[in-house]
């Protein structure tokens, strides 16, 4: 739902805000949000009417059910990874995916502030906060919080995600990133070019404990993503790469990266998508989310690099489809997979060698704004057992029940 401020105006007591085109739904939530902004403002000087800034508030409300066994008896959630001797069922709801957002535009300068619940105890935390300054029609100046420059789409509903296609941090990152744009006939070529702190990202903070990780400048990010006519709809491929100098210790240097390439590929009701990434040092950047069986043990995601000093590689893929019934019904689902190579490098206690999940699931529209999903994953892990010296594998299954406002 769009809400237009068309009028502002200061009183003793603070600030008055005239808004069009809400309705009683929406009042606490808005309620809420000027909570936030209006002190902010108050703060900065002065208040004062615009009838060219439009404020757009946005969120989403979602609540998971979720069965699952053989990956997590540990009282969080559900993991993307399996164990053995984990022979458990387990049941868990979470709400922490709900967001809160606001997009600002006034002339050349737009801004974004969202925030959702996925902090301890469910606690608000902020995931982006940035403004962008329109320097041409084509090119565009961002500073802020915001995504990285790489992508790991999926279609899975699964809150932690597929293995490999996981963000490993909820919140973005600081950058500053410039964007052009050019349209080719009916084409439109893009190019993005950040200077961001992406080193964590890349290290789990185990390993930057171990490692005493620091960076003296920020990383590097490019991507150019190419957007087509196919069969009367748009098609996009896309491709990425960014890394970051770190030092071990404050003495040792690396240049941990990940590079990728993708496509999504919409063939009438049918959207087909796919994406690889490559990557050096930089394990942790998949997401995976440890297993732990009723003994205790727990997978691990190897270290991107050893104590003398190698890098691990690794390498990841999905293939994945959606399929359109009508406007009411829609089916999904995909084969993602990650990888982590350099088998002379140790793997370590219940290191994990490879991962994979297959998923499948049904999407229903019960309003336009209210969606409800039910998705079934299956996932399998190979990871290094000390006790027989040699790689096992487990498998793990999760149900997924989920229901989604969005407004």
């Amino acid at each position: 739902m769009e809400c237009k401020i068309f009028g502002l105006g200061n009183v003793k007591r603070g600030t008055i805000l005239y808004i069009k085109g809400i309705n009683c739904t929406m009042v606490k939530l808005l309620s809420f949000l000027v909570f936030l902004f209006a002190p902010i403002a108050a703060l900065a000087g002065s208040v004062t009417s615009d009838k060219d800034t439009n404020i757009t508030l946005y969120g989403t409300i979602k609540e998971y059910f979720v069965w699952g066994n053989g990956n997590n008896s540990d009282d969080i959630y559900p993991a993307n990874s399996a164990i053995r001797k984990s022979n458990f069922t387990k049941f868990q709801s979470y709400p922490g995916s709900t967001t809160l957002g606001a997009d600002i535009e006034s002339g050349k300068v737009s801004a974004k502030i969202e925030s959702d619940f996925e902090g301890d105890n469910n606690s608000l935390i902020l995931l982006k906060a940035y403004f962008a300054y329109k320097i041409k029609d084509n090119l565009s100046l961002l500073i802020g919080k915001d995504d990285p420059i790489g992508e790991l789409n999926t279609f899975s509903d699964n809150y932690v995600a597929m293995p490999g296609f996981n963000k490993t941090r909820p919140e973005g990152v600081d950058q500053v990133k410039l964007t052009a744009s050019f349209d080719i006939g009916q084409s439109t070529l893009q190019a993005d070019l950040a200077a961001e702190n992406v080193y964590t990202f890349m290290f789990r903070d185990e390993e930057q404990e171990e490692k005493s990780i620091s960076v003296k400048m920020p990383g590097l990010g490019a991507k150019l993503g190419y957007e087509f006519p196919f069969l009367q709809q748009k098609s996009r491929i896309y491709t990425f790469f960014e890394t970051q100098k770190v030092y071990f210790d404050n003495e040792q240097s690396h240049w941990p990266y990940i590079y990728g390439v993708g496509v999504s590929l919409p063939i009438k009701f049918l959207t087909l998508q796919g994406e690889f990434l490559y990557g050096k040092g930089s394990t942790h950047y998949v997401g995976l989310i440890e297993a732990v069986n009723k003994l205790g043990i727990s997978t691990q995601v190897p270290r991107g690099y050893s104590e003398d000093g190698l890098s691990r590689k690794l390498r990841a893929y999905n293939i994945e489809a959606n399929l359109a019934l009508n406007d009411t019904w829609s089916i999904y689902g995909g084969y993602d997979k990650v990888n982590f190579m350099n088998k002379l490098q140790k793997l370590g206690e219940a290191g994990i060698e490879s991962s994979d999940g297959k998923f499948v699931g049904i999407a229903y529209n019960l309003t336009k704004s209210t969606t409800l999903r039910l998705e079934y994953d299956n996932f399998k892990t190979y990871f290094y057992c000390p006790k027989h010296g040699e790689l096992k594998n487990a498998t793990a299954n999760q149900v997924f029940l989920s229901a989604q406002y969005d407004f």
